[in-house]
């Protein structure tokens, strides 16, 4: 609202600037038989130029430059994705790493045996199999990139979403549920592996973060989630 009244309140004495020259260059050419013709010629001239100068730089100048400025940007947007497009779909797979039941080094897989276990049989764990057929989804959309910032930008937010709510239901609350229960009902063996496993996994989420926030650097922009919350020890 600032910018607009600022805008209006140049626009004002400009328009004003511009019927003043419009006026004197009217009452020239009407009193043209009472001038040399030279005179006529220099101050027509002179006018013409000044009030065309007016018009172009004041009122279509902004527009025209703003457009070209938003296509710039919409292209170096465009070639930030391509270039990045590769490195944040590693970042991807990685992660399906982590929702794979074929797979031991994963934190989920760490706790399971506590789930068979009396003292923890009321922690609740969201399956891993759900989010492995929901990723596999969308793998196939990341396969049908169109190579622009906006559809890069939806793929970002989705995982990034789908990466918040394993971290949250699969990680942190039942690690938060089984320290409340108690830390010392935790056979040492699963501690062990699980520290070992958190710490590939805090390794993960932060070269994440690291390589979102770069890039939200270079679009000038937030389309990357910049932080996640970590789980607690054992």
């Amino acid at each position: 609202m600032g910018v607009k009244i600022e805008k209006e309140s140049k626009l004002g004495p400009l328009a004003m600037i511009i019927g003043s020259l419009t006026a004197i260059l009217i009452a020239v050419i009407t009193a043209r038989d009472y001038f040399p013709i030279y005179f006529i010629y220099v101050v027509v001239t002179f006018l013409l130029v000044a009030i065309s100068y007016l018009i172009i730089h004041e009122f279509l100048a902004p527009p025209i430059y703003g457009f070209f400025k938003k296509r710039r940007e919409v292209r170096k947007h465009n070639a930030l994705a391509r270039k990045y497009f590769d490195e944040f779909t590693h970042f991807t797979e990685r992660f399906g790493e982590f929702l794979d039941q074929g797979r031991s080094d994963n934190i989920p897989y760490a706790l399971r045996d506590l789930k068979s276990t009396q003292e923890f049989k009321q922690v609740f764990y969201l399956s891993t199999n759900d989010f492995y057929n929901l990723f596999n989804c969308y793998k196939k959309r990341l396969e049908r990139f169109d190579r622009t910032k906006e559809y890069f930008s939806l793929l970002v937010n989705e995982f990034d979403s789908v990466l918040d709510i394993y971290n949250s239901h699969c990680i942190v609350k039942p690690v938060r549920e089984i320290r409340l229960i108690g830390r010392e009902k935790v056979d040492e063996r699963i501690k062990e592996n699980y520290k070992k496993q958190k710490g590939a996994y805090e390794r993960f989420i932060g070269n994440y973060t690291d390589f979102g926030k770069k890039l939200n650097k270079e679009f000038g922009e937030r389309i990357f989630r910049e932080s996640f919350e970590m789980p607690e020890e054992l």
